[in-house]
């Protein structure tokens, strides 16, 4: 396998038992990490006074100092800190315990199930890890030879006429379905696809593939869902974008019009009048824009002006904290303000709590997506979800 850790990564796993300590701390050595064990919160406290982690494995269930305990540490002082849960533990303690992890800051990756066995340890530390993977040329060009590139999609809820909400359209989604890793994310492929002439084909491949979704959902059930997908920051300089996506689109049988190309101030920064002319010439072609992650950048104002967007993205680290931040409030209530001044429409990301939902809905945004109104799903899974979600607003 040619995928292999960063050089200083660092985990450390806090669990009573020596034997999982042991069984993870060989496996993860194996690939590349730094490794520190330790049995609870007073040795966990020794640990991280000289050993920074960049993931922390944690078991919920010890007897002196309990996982939410540790949590609350890591909280305190260790901030931002990615944790993965390990437990046998099911349903709401383990769901509950993530909520908590998530409210007070900490990276919540998700769990790991015990007992455990080797190929799902693996496949977590590739799934989940944050740092950057080293991916050969040979290895990407195998995967979309062998059609391993994938769509899943996150459907969005729009406000209605009458104040209700329903998914109007859905989110395309990259994933790699790797034959022994499972779906690998992204962040762990796009950035050497980007530097390479195949980025193009991926880029075609997904919207062709996200179309042909698109068509079957109206064919066989009589939904005309729109569709959003994320343009690689290389595409923007490349002026032969527009024609080539619309020929796609129309090759599919799907009106330009309902696909939103979403790109990222980032990428409208690199070459500003190149990004300007190919963003220009997809909205001639009847393509929607987002400006996706809106408020992370520092010309956001600059580039919201003079690009032809017509949606905006808040990005979800604002969202996320409206329940708890009044500042977080305050500035995404700017930003939809700002936006509807500007004649565009406004889309949350991360909207994962009914609370979250309703104070969105109360200070008027239109659409918004999140793991409340619906994870990413696979393509067979879209009718059943857009059909079933309701919500009849304030």
């Amino acid at each position: 396998m040619n995928m292999h850790a960063e050089a200083g990564n660092n985990l450390v796993v806090v669990d009573d038992e020596a034997l999982i300590c042991e069984f993870i701390s060989d496996v993860a050595s194996s690939h590349g990490f730094e490794v520190r064990s330790c049995c609870g919160l007073g040795p966990l406290s020794k640990v991280l006074a000289d050993f920074k982690p960049s993931l922390v494995l944690l078991d919920l269930n010890m007897p002196d100092h309990d996982g939410i305990e540790v949590l609350r540490f890591l909280e305190a002082q260790h901030p931002g800190t990615s944790v993965m849960l390990m437990s046998g533990e099911g349903g709401r303690v383990l769901e509950a315990a993530l909520r908590f992890g998530q409210k007070v800051g900490l990276n919540m990756l998700g769990t790991l199930e015990k007992p455990m066995e080797l190929e799902s340890l693996e496949a977590t530390l590739y799934q989940n890890w944050r740092g950057h993977w080293l991916i050969r040329e040979e290895e990407l060009r195998l995967a979309l030879d062998r059609g391993q590139f994938l769509a899943l999609f996150q459907p969005r809820a729009h406000r209605e006429k009458d104040g209700s909400w329903r998914i109007r359209d859905v989110e395309a989604l990259i994933r790699w379905q790797h034959p022994r890793f499972g779906l690998l994310t992204p962040e762990h492929f796009i950035p050497l696809a980007e530097e390479l002439p195949m980025i193009s084909e991926m880029t075609d491949r997904m919207l062709a593939q996200s179309v042909d979704h698109a068509a079957r959902w109206m064919d066989s059930h009589g939904m005309n869902l729109g569709l959003s997908l994320n343009l690689p920051t290389s595409q923007l300089s490349d002026s032969d974008l527009p024609d080539r996506l619309l020929g796609i689109a129309r090759q599919g049988g799907v009106d330009a019009s309902r696909i939103t190309l979403e790109v990222t101030e980032r990428g409208t920064m690199r070459d500003t009048a190149i990004a300007s002319e190919v963003l220009t010439r997809c909205r001639l072609k009847q393509f929607n824009l987002a400006m996706d992650d809106f408020g992370t950048g520092y010309s956001s104002l600059t580039h919201l002006a003079q690009l032809p967007f017509n949606e905006l993205k808040i990005d979800k680290s604002f969202v996320t904290g409206l329940e708890i931040r009044s500042s977080d409030r305050v500035i995404v209530r700017s930003c939809i303000a700002l936006a509807h001044s500007l004649g565009l429409t406004v889309c949350a990301e991360g909207v994962e709590s009914a609370a979250t939902f309703q104070l969105l809905d109360h200070m008027g945004c239109d659409t918004m997506q999140g793991y409340w109104v619906s994870p990413p799903v696979r393509a067979a899974e879209i009718p059943h979800v857009a059909t079933h979600f309701r919500y009849q607003g304030l």
